[in-house]
């Protein structure tokens, strides 16, 4: 798990640097919630639509949490002009999980700056506008991580040109099974109590042993288009019994 800064004021190339450097990179995660909303709806005009946006934020967080549960790097586009409490208080918390931290800072003369961003036009979106969603919502990430540190992927499973990805994970002193698919935007643990919940939000149901969550599995999913593509070492025998005893 490694997260990596790249850091400066507008303007400075930030995203050039980050599209040079780590957009074809496999295992790299890019944290940058204007640009997932580009790839979403084609435009950064997106995130001036409500729900837009939050399919674009739900789904960097995903991605996000995803990429460092399996011990990827996450490449955060972050706007700072100055010492930033907000850079250190990140970079401070993904320390104390034990993720390696880089900052790349970049700079360039104002002049030089001003006329990128005038340049570009429509084609920029500054990092400033978000600057305080993505230090709220990229440590919203870094929680998620802490509270899911004991976490395997048991199985990933495709179906009609999707996947299925079937994860344990340690809650308190108990293990619990859950499934997730790549259509979903974004997912979230259910919380205890109902007013918690926000809209927008597909809550995962959890389920007690493998058994349980693997039946649910094959309700919802027929066992006849599933193909599975990778099965944890730790779990072969296991996933191997079940999935014969339902194709029996």
């Amino acid at each position: 798990m490694k997260v990596i800064f790249v850091i400066g004021p507008s303007g400075v190339g930030k995203s050039s640097f980050i599209e040079r450097e780590y957009a074809e990179k496999r295992e790299v995660c890019i944290f940058n919630i204007a640009r997932k909303a580009k790839e979403l709806f084609g435009s950064y005009q997106a995130m001036e639509d409500g729900d837009q946006e939050l399919q674009a934020i739900n789904a960097s967080c995903s991605e996000a949490f995803m990429a460092l549960m399996e011990g990827e790097e996450v490449v955060v586009e972050y706007y700072t002009d100055s010492y930033d409490d907000g850079l250190f208080a990140m970079i401070k918390k993904a320390k104390s999980l034990g993720i390696r931290t880089e900052v790349i800072a970049l700079t360039c003369e104002a002049d030089e700056a001003w006329n990128r961003v005038q340049k570009a036009g429509l084609a920029y979106f500054p990092s400033s506008k978000i600057k305080e969603d993505t230090e709220l919502i990229f440590m919203g990430v870094l929680e998620d991580v802490e509270f899911n540190l004991d976490f395997d992927r048991i199985c990933e499973i495709g179906w009609q040109g999707g996947t299925i990805s079937f994860f344990r994970f340690k809650k308190g002193s108990q293990d619990r099974f859950f499934f997730t698919t790549d259509e979903n935007g974004y997912f979230d643990f259910e919380p205890d109590f109902e007013f918690e919940k926000k809209e927008g939000v597909v809550y995962i149901e959890e389920f007690d042993n493998f058994k349980e969550a693997f039946t649910a599995l094959l309700d919802k999913y027929p066992i006849f288009g599933l193909v599975p593509l990778e099965v944890h070492s730790r779990y072969k025998s296991e996933f191997r019994s079940a999935y014969h005893h339902y194709l029996g």
